[in-house]
């Protein structure tokens, strides 16, 4: 039996059950007000952008922008039992036109090389075990720099991690940012933008929004 319900926010699936596994503590995706108040930030970018979607999870993220509009999402995801459910769901959703899958490292060359472009939005959401070792969180922050020749001059990079810039060192070379939203301790989102010739120190526009704190 399955323990925890994720349902599609808006859109065109919008009230749709994904399934997921009955551990509990498989997967941590995004708790429902915090996956709507990081849409509400991406309003307007999501709509026919091309979206890349590592850790992907069942999909709670780039299913939701394929229900939002997206034209072309790729989600990865590595463990086998976990794709086997994001594949369902994709199935069962009935968007293989719009939703691609890969299982496979999402820190690794192949979730590049398969990444549509210019992908306009990139949701990075590692185990936050990773976030907290310091080699394997440097091998999140170098996908991450080797993404940004893919990115449109407008992309948001959201990548959430256990840890702020407080406490330890997260930018990336030729991407301006992190913008930090926090929700409770311990659970950062943090966005990204590309480093263009006319940035200043200052987060871009695109990264402006409100974030309403939330569980």
């Amino acid at each position: 039996m399955l323990s925890r319900m994720i349902k599609i926010i808006a859109g065109h699936y919008r009230s749709r059950r994904l399934k997921t596994p009955a551990d509990a503590d498989t997967t941590r995706p995004y708790a429902h007000r915090v996956k709507e108040s990081v849409f509400n930030i991406l309003r307007g970018h999501i709509e026919d952008a091309n979206v890349l979607d590592l850790f992907a999870g069942v999909g709670s993220m780039g299913l939701e922008a394929v229900s939002r509009g997206a034209a072309s999402v790729l989600m990865v995801e590595q463990d086998r039992k976990i794709f086997n459910l994001l594949k369902a769901n994709v199935e069962d959703l009935e968007c293989q036109d719009q939703a691609d899958i890969l299982c496979g490292d999402a820190l690794g060359s192949v979730a590049v090389l398969r990444s549509p472009r210019p992908v306009r939005v990139v949701f990075i959401d590692p185990p936050f075990k990773l976030m907290e070792q310091e080699a394997a969180r440097q091998r999140v922050l170098s996908q991450m720099q080797r993404l940004t020749p893919l990115l449109a001059e407008d992309a948001i990079i959201v990548l959430r991690s256990p840890l702020g810039p407080d406490e330890v060192a997260l930018e990336v070379e030729g991407l301006i940012g992190p913008e930090v939203r926090t929700f409770r301790k311990h659970h950062e989102v943090l966005l990204y933008g590309p480093q263009t010739n006319e940035a200043s120190a200052d987060a871009p526009e695109p990264l402006s929004g409100e974030l309403a704190d939330g569980d």
